[in-house]
């Protein structure tokens, strides 16, 4: 991954929206051409993007997790995510981007968004593979998108806004980590994980413990472990961990703040459980990290 050692690029809805409808849609096989991003560099965007390729080859990373870009898949890349493609082939597919006041005009609730659990600011975010049965339903939904995006005077917000639900509607229902088919256990668990991760972006620095987020929720340590497990593959300990190693590696590649300023951040007493924290997870400590990543 050619990462750019500096400050990391956040582009900006503004920017990707200039001279559109405010509801940039294009074509995957455009974006090199029409985007002033550099594809090469790892970068931020402030609004939603979903990535939908009928056709491609190369490799996605997202927060530091490498993904194989493959035909008939579909990536959710959340506000804020640094992400970077390096595509090897001529790629042929969509881009569709909104943002937060995109979907609550169009009434687009954040439920469904995070029901969707290839939507993830931390941790794994994998594509979602698109069957051969339903690929006509997605093509269809996307070309709709366009047709509307460009022909309508009035309500075309409104109209592109319908079909962006009917897609993620799509996207949810076909997502591979929903396991449960007891709907009354979906949604407690729904509700749990929500609720979770909600806490979890705000209390990483602070909270550091299962127990911590289970008093929240009023469960127990193990019955929170399980009920995030079963929705997405990884205990809640995993993604408090995950959570706090990529704000770590954001922090150590992206600025030059000290390995004694960061764990007081990410909120360790010592800098030495900071280090050894790392290194259990990484296998490398903090300082090799950020002197094997920037020489790559």
């Amino acid at each position: 991954m050619n990462q750019l050692h500096k400050e990391i690029k956040t582009y900006t809805f503004s920017e990707k929206s200039e001279n559109s409808s405010g509801f940039p849609l294009i074509r995957r096989e455009d974006a090199k051409r029409n985007s002033r991003e550099t594809p090469e560099n790892p970068h931020r965007h402030d609004y939603y993007t979903i990535f939908f390729f009928e056709k491609g080859e190369g490799t996605h990373f997202i927060d530091f997790m490498e993904y194989k870009v493959e035909d008939s898949t579909v990536y959710f890349i959340l506000p804020g995510q640094m992400h970077q493609l390096v595509l090897t082939t001529q790629p042929v597919g969509w881009i569709i981007t909104f943002t937060e006041e995109f979907l609550i005009a169009n009434s687009i609730p954040e439920k469904l968004i995070n029901d969707i659990y290839l939507f993830n600011d931390y941790g794994q975010s994998p594509p979602l593979p698109v069957r051969d049965k339903d690929l006509p339903v997605y093509k269809n939904l996307i070309e709709q998108m366009y047709h509307f995006s460009q022909s309508l005077e009035t309500y075309t917000l409104e109209a592109v806004g319908s079909l962006v639900k009917l897609f993620l509607i799509q996207s949810n229902n076909h997502c591979s980590l929903r396991k449960n088919n007891n709907l009354q256990l979906i949604e407690t668990g729904n509700h749990i994980l929500r609720t979770f991760k909600q806490r979890l972006s705000e209390k990483y620095a602070r909270h550091h413990m299962v127990s911590d987020y289970a008093a929240d929720l009023a469960v127990t340590a193990d019955y929170l472990n399980k009920t995030v497990k079963n929705l997405t593959g990884k205990s809640a300990k995993d993604h408090i961990q995950s959570k706090l190693i990529t704000e770590a590696k954001r922090s150590l590649l992206f600025s030059n703040i000290s390995n004694k300023e960061l764990s007081y951040e990410l909120g360790f007493e010592e800098s030495a459980h900071f280090n050894n924290f790392f290194k259990k997870i990484t296998g490398q400590t903090p300082s090799e990290f950020r002197a094997f990543a920037r020489q790559s």
